[in-house]
């Protein structure tokens, strides 16, 4: 008899323990400190899954603890356990604050796609390209034209675009920014 009390204890542990299956906190409930460490660790799993470097020496990189890290990350943090290494999962649904390029320049805008972020990076990578003479206008406008990031389509107006930046419309420091107008 004593078995099977002792079977029921450890399921019950079990049972109470958090997974990594969990989702993380609701990005609109956050405040803005839980918002500056949840963006931390979507910078955090970014790096991890490119490789930037170890599991410990990204915690340490931006400032988090590895339950802080799980408990934002939720399923997007896979393995740790029975000495299995830590990863980040191939693609998350994350709540990222993006600049998203339309025709009266760059506009505030939130995505819940890791491959919308990389799409409108590789975007804006290219933009700059066109900005100092590196890419001509013709592939510009090929490569992007009708291409829809989000729903909507990304502008890809070559010449107003190039018109913009002389007007000096165009100042991009950061691809991530504030919806909300605090940065």
């Amino acid at each position: 008899m004593k078995h099977n009390s002792a079977g029921r204890k450890a399921k019950t542990r079990r049972a109470s323990r958090k997974t990594s299956s969990e989702r993380s906190p609701r990005y609109s409930t956050l405040s803005p400190r839980g918002k500056a460490v949840y963006d931390r660790t979507t910078n955090f799993i970014t790096d991890l899954r490119r490789g930037v470097g170890s599991y410990k020496e990204l915690l340490r990189k931006f400032h988090l603890s590895s339950r802080t890290a799980r408990k934002y990350a939720g399923r997007d943090l896979l393995g740790g356990g029975r000495g299995n290494p830590v990863r980040a999962s191939k693609a998350d649904r994350r709540v990222r604050d993006l600049l998203f390029p339309m025709p009266m320049g760059d506009v505030p805008r939130r995505t819940r796609n890791s491959r919308q972020a990389t799409q409108l990076s590789d975007y804006y990578n290219d933009r700059e390209k066109l900005l100092y003479g590196k890419l001509s206008m013709a592939e510009f406008e090929a490569k992007w034209r009708g291409v829809r990031i989000a729903g909507e389509e990304v502008f890809a107006d070559a010449g107003a675009i190039l018109e913009m930046a002389d007007a000096d419309v165009l100042k991009m420091e950061n691809l991530y920014t504030s919806v909300d107008g605090e940065q």
